[in-house]
């Protein structure tokens, strides 16, 4: 009879495998590197992955549990001060290393992007609003504070696309105190209709 498998060995070698992919890159990243990152011989890693693109699912599951960890709830201070604080945590959430190497190795366009392109695309499908953003758009739109002209995909996307392009060129220690405000002034935010509302 087969002996269970262990969960703690099991999330040390999810653990070297993510560590392994953010510090190696997909294509470096083998399951006898996994393997020697984890401290555990290779059969170990091989009995749970037939390959790489199982690692990498395995990689964006446990990325998402980290996530959820570290979502918080809007404050409900109205409109526009939830948007802010929204898009402020998209900011901090870019800024965390895992969150930004995925969607760029999805952008990449080499081989090794497009051989786990589907899993990249589910996975920013199912995160792309970060938790908080969705919610805050919608109610920013409800209350006027963003045009109905603006949906919350154009504007979930243009805040996102925002910071992954300013990642790209600036560390995020030099990124502007005000961001936020400033990437809502491009899409048409209004704080001083928050403030009628809000006081209504």
């Amino acid at each position: 009879m087969a002996r269970p498998r262990s969960t703690e060995l099991d999330s040390r070698i999810i653990q070297a495998a993510s560590e392994e992919f953010h510090s190696s890159g997909y294509g470096a990243m083998s399951l006898s590197s996994i393997a020697t990152r984890a401290g555990v011989r290779p059969g170990a890693v091989y009995t749970r992955f037939r390959d790489k693109p199982e690692v990498l699912a395995a990689v964006l599951d446990y990325i998402s549990t980290l996530r959820q960890e570290r979502m918080k709830d809007l404050p409900g201070r109205g409109p526009y001060e939830d948007l802010v604080y929204a898009v402020n945590e998209v900011q901090q959430s870019v800024s965390w290393e895992h969150a930004f190497t995925i969607p760029a190795l999805a952008i990449m366009g080499t081989d090794e992007a497009r051989e786990v392109r589907g899993l990249i695309r589910e996975d920013m499908t199912r995160n792309r609003h970060m938790g908080l953003l969705r919610p805050a758009i919608e109610n920013a739109i409800a209350h006027g504070v963003l045009g109905d002209h603006v949906s919350v995909s154009y504007a979930s996307a243009m805040i996102m696309g925002s910071y992954f392009t300013f990642k790209l060129g600036v560390d995020a220690e030099h990124w502007p105190s005000d961001m936020p405000e400033r990437i809502l002034r491009t899409l048409g935010a209004k704080p001083e209709k928050a403030g009628r509302t809000h006081q209504a």
